[in-house]
């Protein structure tokens, strides 16, 4: 068991430390130059050749691109993501204001989406081809096949503006968070629905749910006691990888409901030719991917005993 653990650990560093490295060369070897613009926005139009030369040696801008690659990341191990190009903050300072925002709306989707996803499925098997399970059927085909801002603009002006229900935008209280949060919960509250739908039919085909049926349970009892828990490791891991999908649909769902995340953070960031926030915002992005699946493979290893013997054997 700690063997396992630390290999995926390890694993997970380097999957770290490998996508780190690509998204660095990427915004790297985007069009501009960092020492230009923060010439021009110090100097305005009078800044000249030599004083871009000398900003960009100063930020080492003319080393080789590995060894720029190792002093951000080593500055980026201790706290310091450099200075954002836009606001003239340290980015430390914006990720600690923002970061509590998307964690707030990436929790209450995740909630919403793992409820709603439990819930439409066990309800469809219930149904069994019976008008609930086509209805919720296409209920998941629409929401998984809706894009995200779509979703946000029907809801704001059905919501928000014909009813007047709840807050168009901002963070003014509970009900202000309703919309951000249905809005990012539907496409995986769809897959998800889905997922547990089709294993819990294929569940009732095994061997205990007959067993079950014999013993007198009804389908519903039988869907619950039995097929329920052994469709746990599907339902986590497709859990796992539409959570890490949030933090992309948090950039239009904040950026839409003027949420000041991170989401909103990088999207100024690519507006303003923050190549240093961008930079910053998508390592946290890559932290964030490859830390999600580690835990959603410990609860794995952890609940299903099948995947520890299969491991340590």
């Amino acid at each position: 068991m700690k063997r396992t653990i630390l290999r995926r650990m390890l694993l997970a560093c380097l999957l770290i430390l490998a996508a780190s490295a690509l998204t660095f060369a990427l915004v790297a070897a985007a069009p501009g130059n960092v020492a230009a613009l923060i010439a021009e926005r110090a100097a305005g139009p009078g800044a000249d050749a030599e004083m871009i030369t000398r900003i960009g040696n100063e930020l080492g801008l003319h080393d080789p691109l590995p060894t720029r690659y190792g002093r951000w990341l080593a500055s980026a191990l201790a706290g310091d993501f450099g200075i954002s190009l836009r606001t003239g903050k340290p980015i430390s300072q914006e990720f600690a204001a923002r970061i509590p925002m998307t964690a707030a709306l990436l929790a209450g989707g995740g909630v919403l989406a793992f409820v709603l996803s439990i819930t439409l499925g066990i309800a469809g098997a219930v149904s069994n081809g019976g008008f609930m399970d086509r209805f919720l059927h296409a209920f998941s085909l629409i929401g998984a096949s809706t894009p995200n801002f779509f979703v946000a603009a029907l809801l704001v002006i059905v919501f928000s503006v014909m009813l007047g229900w709840v807050p168009t935008f901002g963070t003014s209280g509970l009900t202000s968070w309703l919309l951000p949060w249905v809005t990012i919960a539907l496409f995986p509250a769809s897959v998800l629905s889905r997922v547990v739908r089709v294993n819990l039919q294929e569940a009732m085909s095994r061997p205990f749910a007959t067993t079950g049926f014999a013993k007198g349970y009804t389908r519903t009892q039988v869907l619950l006691r039995e097929a329920l828990p052994n469709i746990a490791i599907p339902f986590l891991t497709t859990f796992g990888a539409q959570f890490t999908l949030m933090i992309i649909g948090s950039i239009v769902v904040e950026t839409v409901f003027a949420l000041r995340g991170v989401g909103a953070f990088f999207i100024e960031a690519i507006r303003f030719r923050d190549f240093i926030g961008m930079q910053s915002v998508l390592l946290l992005f890559v932290v964030f991917f490859v830390m999600v699946n580690f835990i959603v493979d410990m609860i794995c290893i952890v609940v299903d005993p099948r995947m520890r013997r299969a491991r340590g054997a």
